[in-house]
């Protein structure tokens, strides 16, 4: 199904901006919880390594649950560039361990990749996140900093 969303080789990460999205609106062990569920799910369909997304999953989500209280995480612009930013820092490291891993990384294609998907996935976050505070509207996006 993926190739119906493609636009040339970009393709958006559909389960990242579930990270963002959890890392904004749950607590530091939830958010832990279901970003390693989130990212098993990934390793599970996907072709890499079994617990890779896992790891990267956690790390991402603990880092954005920690910037939260700072961010105004209501506003649209804040969730695409926060997706933008944290999507691209999620890709350069699951680059890094492919080129560890299998010693073959092309960096100049690498990097346009890196930041071509990564503009895909932040400008699908504000339907995802629409869609996900229409089945959850008990956990909408509070206009006030957490405390």
């Amino acid at each position: 199904m993926m190739h119906w969303i493609a636009i040339g080789s970009a393709v958006p990460d559909l389960y990242f901006p579930l990270v963002i999205y959890y890392s904004f609106i749950t607590d530091m062990k939830r958010n832990a919880i279901i970003n390693w569920i989130i990212g098993l799910s990934k390793d599970l369909f996907s072709e890499g390594s079994l617990g890779i997304n896992s790891i990267f999953f956690v790390a991402i989500g603990i880092l954005i649950w920690s910037i939260r209280g700072v961010v105004f995480r209501g506003h649209i612009i804040t969730q695409i560039l926060v997706t933008f930013i944290f999507s691209i820092l999620y890709n350069m490291l699951y680059a890094t361990y492919i080129a560890i891993s299998f010693h073959s990384l092309h960096l100049l294609p690498t990097v346009w990749k890196i930041l071509i998907c990564s503009l895909y996935t932040a400008m699908i976050v504000p339907a995802l996140f629409w869609v996900l505070n229409t089945f959850q509207p008990t956990h909408k996006f509070s206009l006030t900093r957490d405390k």
